[in-house]
């Protein structure tokens, strides 16, 4: 797969698209970045308030180390690197201690916690969990490793930290048809919906997709615009749960989790009326991992393809393959999958793309969970070692869940 195969709204050149995409994960503190885009999705897609609502101890210790080297304190963040890894021995902590250490220009002790590190991600890139997935990319650029790149044992690091990278494999899904899904459908907007009217009309939706000569323009279009009201931000919990709202903190200068990137794009699709919902995405191995372990996004219909097509918001991407057909969250995982140059995609939010969640009500209107899981993966009951609900529906079958919308 090449890098056309996948455009980035609102501009389908990868050359034109790439580095913005990759300038915008610059940004964001590496060793964040994965917790960053999924801290918060069990509060998005389970029913556990307290889980959604409550930092375990570990998870503090976390953010305490994200600050410290935020603030330039890495003595503060060795120390409490040093105390996570007390708690949870795991690769991707040890790796915290090497970046803090090596921020502290503790070259030797740098070296040899990451050459520690690297041989347990090399074991099992997969359960060493997104946190680590792009360890060679921060090895080459971040400024928290300067001190490992003069070393002498630099070149031989980074060839193993490549080496273990982990990279899709493709996920096997039962594809046979079914005249009756047993999930209740995706609702199509309703015309006189008083929310959506007034997400419309107060932010200008119909001017953000004037003039796009197609469904998939239209989503681009909403796609982009929706990127560019704000930045991302892992952490941010405290925000409303609507897009309205959402969108008025942003002009304030308020900013989002992929949760909320997710909320607001579907929300602005269906206010112009375009069928869309929120997905949540987890990872194979979403009830050990202690965070990281889910992203956020949107997947819209295109009335016009008679195909549902993955929206990133938070990354400003929306899926098509290389002749142009829409790909559905569950095919755009595949597609990265490909023996071909992969997309610019970030692999920590590829790793959670494992099992796919949504919401549609039922008849009567009761809100029914649905999740699709690859052939041969059990169904998840906790949620980063915490309970979570359960979904009401369990399948392999991707016709289950991707039925065209419901009226």
């Amino acid at each position: 797969m090449s890098k056309s195969a996948l455009c980035h709204s609102p501009t389908p050149s990868p050359s034109a698209s790439a580095p913005r995409l990759a300038v915008r994960r610059s940004r964001r503190r590496w060793w964040l970045v994965a917790l960053a885009a999924c801290s918060a999705c069990a509060g998005a897609a389970d029913a556990d308030a307290d889980a959604a609502d409550q930092m375990t101890a570990t998870q503090r210790l976390w953010w305490r180390v994200d600050q410290a080297m935020a603030a330039k304190q890495f003595d503060v963040a060795e120390a409490e690197a040093r105390r996570l890894y007390d708690a949870n021995p795991e690769p991707w902590v040890q790796v915290l201690v090497a970046a803090a250490t090596s921020a502290r220009g503790q070259r030797e002790a740098a070296c040899r916690e990451l050459a520690t590190a690297i041989a347990g991600i090399a074991r099992d890139p997969l359960a060493a969990g997104p946190m680590v997935v792009d360890l060679s990319d921060a090895l080459a650029n971040d400024d928290a490793w300067a001190t490992v790149r003069a070393d002498a044992r630099y070149p031989d690091l980074l060839t193993a930290a490549q080496a273990a990278k982990w990279r899709p494999q493709p996920l096997e899904f039962d594809a046979t048809a079914t005249a009756t899904a047993v999930a209740p459908r995706t609702r199509r907007p309703a015309r006189d919906d008083a929310a959506l009217c007034a997400l419309r009309a107060a932010y200008a939706l119909d001017a953000v997709v004037a003039g796009a000569g197609s469904d998939l323009d239209r989503v681009r279009r909403m796609c982009a615009w929706v990127h560019g009201r704000t930045r991302h931000d892992g952490w941010n919990a405290d925000m409303p749960t609507d897009a309205k709202g959402l969108l008025d903190a942003a002009a304030k200068g308020g900013q989002w989790r992929c949760v909320e990137f997710g909320v607001v794009v579907a929300e602005c699709l269906r206010a112009i009326g375009v069928p869309a919902r929120t997905v949540g995405g987890r990872a194979r191995d979403v009830e050990v991992m202690l965070g990281a372990a889910g992203h956020v996004f949107a997947e819209a219909w295109l009335d016009d393809r008679q195909a549902w097509v993955f929206v990133d918001a938070q990354e400003d991407l929306v899926a098509v393959a290389a002749d142009g057909a829409p790909l559905h969250a569950a095919a755009f995982r595949n597609a990265l999958a490909r023996p071909q140059a992969p997309p610019d995609y970030p692999l920590s939010l590829a790793m959670c793309l494992h099992y796919l969640v949504h919401t549609a009500p039922a008849a009567d209107g009761a809100p029914v969970q649905t999740m699709l899981a690859p052939l041969g993966s059990p169904m998840p009951t906790r949620f980063q070692r915490r309970p979570m609900r359960t979904p009401d529906v369990f399948t392999h079958r991707l016709a289950d869940f991707y039925a065209p919308p419901g009226a």
